[in-house]
């Protein structure tokens, strides 16, 4: 019985260092353009002898996220975007399949490409990367249409070059990828003309600084109220062993 319920302490002290380590991630993200705060979930998980659920223990399912809008602040710079209400702005990702994020800092690389500032090229409708000429000004309206005046042309030739893929899958279909952007689980590429975005403004990462500090002291103590136990539940195996040998 003992040894059970030390199972049951372990497999909860690691569940609390799980919880831990995505509180810490979603800290050092506070700053971090349109961040969205890590959710760790856990599940109980029965474990089978003879046939007969003997123990249980918890495992960490899955890091889902919390999708809630950051507050969004002015920034007047032309190339940074915030996306208003849900939706998401189609980039290229790593591994050169589509993906979403709500990071709307970009700038122009030395090519044209139109692109993230960590480097992931902005999709437009086509599915293809947005490839602009050297531009005099530039302006994004909300429906994500680039226009501008190219160099050498006069100020008032306004051309409009292409236009934002902006998309609004299902939260619950959205995963998080390894490089930090987002992917629809079903595979589908969903272009949505009812999303908009605010140019000359960037969207805030949606952690909660205070609640996730009380979050990890919380946590913290947890732990070491299981350690504690485990050492205590170890301590009486010895004796119980001490006791047997004697006999």
């Amino acid at each position: 019985m003992s040894e059970q319920a030390l199972y049951v302490l372990m497999t909860g002290a690691a569940a609390i260092m799980d919880q831990m380590t995505v509180t810490a991630n979603n800290l050092a993200n506070a700053n971090t353009t349109a961040y969205k705060a890590q959710k760790p979930t856990f599940q109980s998980v029965p474990y089978m002898e003879d046939g007969q659920a003997s123990r249980a223990g918890v495992v960490a399912r899955d890091r889902s996220a919390d999708f809630t809008p950051g507050a969004i602040v002015q920034t007047g710079r032309p190339l940074d975007l915030a996306v208003q209400g849900q939706g998401w702005i189609g980039v290229q990702g790593t591994d050169g399949q589509p993906a979403y994020t709500r990071n709307g800092s970009l700038q122009i690389g030395p090519t044209g490409t139109l692109m993230t500032n960590d480097g992931h090229p902005v999709l437009g409708q086509g599915g293809g990367p947005i490839s602009l000429p050297p531009l005099e000004t530039i302006t994004i309206g909300e429906d994500g249409t680039i226009s501008g005046v190219m160099v050498g042309q006069d100020a008032t030739k306004i051309t409009a070059f292409d236009r934002i893929m902006l998309a609004n899958p299902p939260a619950k279909q959205m995963t998080r990828r390894t490089d930090g952007l987002f992917a629809d689980s079903s595979g589908a590429i969903s272009i949505d003309g009812n999303v908009r975005v605010k140019a000359g403004a960037l969207e805030q990462s949606n952690v909660d600084s205070v609640g996730m500090m009380m979050n990890l002291i919380e946590n913290q103590r947890m732990f070491q109220m299981q350690t504690g136990l485990m050492h205590t539940m170890g301590q009486m195996n010895q004796g119980s062993s001490t006791v047997l040998s004697l006999q």
